[in-house]
């Protein structure tokens, strides 16, 4: 049997919660310890695993391989530097950081170290959506349309640190959108042009809570992308046009249309559990297995520079070209 990759999780309430379990239950990992700062949420460990309130006394007390850290993403960055100063590589939530400039800090801080860094985005694990990039691959593309729509009632009344663009760097497109641009990124590779409007809740001028964002290829392709935190139908519909043909996929259901006729479906898998999927692709990246679908950190920085540019087109009104 080969040796369990030694894990520990920082932030194991809330989404945190479902990393615990999905670590807890995986044969390529051994969850050795978790913190929080509640002590509900670290109820939520397995009695095997140790329990923290501070994660640099987990790091001291134990030698693990890779830590899952599920917290704001403004405390990304001195919970990477933490770990990175003990040797241990780091799994994070989406976005990887409030800001390119974070995102790209804390990639230079894992590289100097000699580790690696990876981001999470449950959607791409679906069979459905794992079919449709394959269908996409051999399509000679035009035209990409997408709508993420998704309602978070707390954005009405006390939205938290989400509320404050100094610490969350934004909602919308940063946060929601990081579900969107994570997919497109992974069916598509990089735009090399974004332009975006945004809108933002009168209550909370900090919170953009629509995003209308065009993408530019390299090879001609065009995408339109609009997303929403706070309309009241949750959904991801994605269509991809070549000519004639094009490709439609949302969360219960991938369709391949010809001439405007369906030629052929895919529906999802019911009841498909994505984040222990989640944890096998990041056993295959731990082992160096480069086919591994999950997003890495140099991924992750091509898709916050996309997120940069949106919200730098939409303060200058300015198309943004995106540099190699």
């Amino acid at each position: 049997m080969a040796k369990r990759i030694k894990a520990g999780v920082i932030g194991c309430g809330g989404m945190g919660r479902a990393h615990v379990q999905a670590l807890a239950g995986h044969d390529a990992f051994e969850l050795v310890a978790g913190c929080d700062i509640s002590p509900e949420a670290l109820d939520n460990l397995p009695d095997s695993a140790a329990r923290y309130s501070k994660a640099e006394a987990m790091f001291e007390a134990h030698k693990l391989d890779v830590v899952s850290i599920i917290l704001p993403n403004y405390l990304y960055e001195p919970m990477v530097t933490l770990a990175a100063a003990h040797g241990v590589c780091v799994f994070t939530e989406k976005p990887f950081g409030h800001t390119l400039a974070s995102c790209r800090a804390m990639i230079a801080t894992l590289e100097a170290a000699g580790l690696r860094g990876w981001v999470g985005a449950q959607r791409k694990y679906a069979a459905h959506f794992r079919k449709a990039r394959e269908t996409v691959a051999g399509m000679p593309l035009d035209f990409v349309n997408v709508v993420f729509t998704y309602y978070w009632q707390r954005a009405f009344g006390d939205p938290g640190w989400r509320g404050d663009r100094a610490r969350s760097g934004g909602v919308a497109v940063i946060d929601s959108g990081w579900h969107v641009l994570d997919c497109l990124d992974w069916f598509l590779g990089g735009p090399d042009a974004v332009s975006a409007q945004l809108a933002f809740l009168k209550a909370h001028p900090d919170i953009d809570d629509k995003a209308a964002i065009h993408l530019h290829y390299p090879s001609g392709l065009v995408g339109n992308v609009f997303i929403s935190y706070t309309l009241p139908k949750a959904d991801m519909d994605i269509t991809f046009s070549a000519g004639p043909r094009s490709l439609y996929l949302n969360y219960e259901r991938l369709s391949v249309f010809d001439g405007g006729k369906e030629a052929g479906h895919l529906d999802a898998v019911r009841g498909e559990t994505l984040f222990p999927a989640m944890y096998d692709e990041l056993a295959k990246a731990y082992a160096g297995d480069t086919s591994a679908y999950l997003t890495d950190m140099h991924r992750a920085e091509r898709i916050m520079h996309v997120v940069d540019a949106a919200y730098e087109s939409a303060r200058s009104g300015q198309r943004v070209q995106l540099g190699n």
